[in-house]
């Protein structure tokens, strides 16, 4: 019994280690990135002496 079926991309992606690896350090990546990118925007003005 042969299956012509294409593998769909989330089993691809959880079947492969390294693809995890690295779309969990992607992500954290601009996870903090834009959240610090946020903060540093929402920062009152400092006043100078």
């Amino acid at each position: 019994m042969s299956t012509n079926q294409e593998v769909p991309l989330g089993q691809r992606l959880c079947d492969s280690p390294f693809l995890l690896l690295i779309a969990g350090i992607v992500v954290m990546f601009a996870f903090y990135t834009i959240w610090g990118l946020i903060e540093v925007l929402n920062l009152p003005q400092a006043t100078l002496p």
